[in-house]
């Protein structure tokens, strides 16, 4: 099987390495976009959550990036301890903006 390589995989720019003569990855990189440090406030937005998208971060990245393959930004940035359910109703997270993260990827 290939590795993603795509730019919306939180694997990319990780070196993939070979276990038995098939690719895979080593060490795991925290990806720069979702280091903290790399964003000012005015880069990053608040989302509430509404019945429809609680427990979805897929369709959170759906509607703020524009694909569900970002949804690994979603939860990584905001790093919940338990990701079963998450985001709750009601609840208000934060993520980096559309804009500021076209930066990195």
């Amino acid at each position: 099987m290939p590795i993603n390589q795509s730019t919306l995989s939180r694997f990319y720019g990780n070196t993939p390495i070979r276990i038995n003569g098939q690719p895979a990855y080593g060490l795991w990189e925290k990806p720069e976009v979702v280091k903290h440090e790399n964003y000012n406030e005015q880069d990053i937005i608040s989302v509430t959550i509404d019945q429809k998208n609680a427990g979805r971060p897929d369709v959170i990245a759906q509607n703020e990036y524009g694909t569900p393959l970002l949804e690994w930004v979603v939860v990584m940035y905001n790093r919940p301890l338990n990701t079963v359910g998450w985001p709750r109703a009601g609840a208000v997270i934060k993520i980096p903006s559309n804009e500021a993260l076209r930066r990195f990827l």
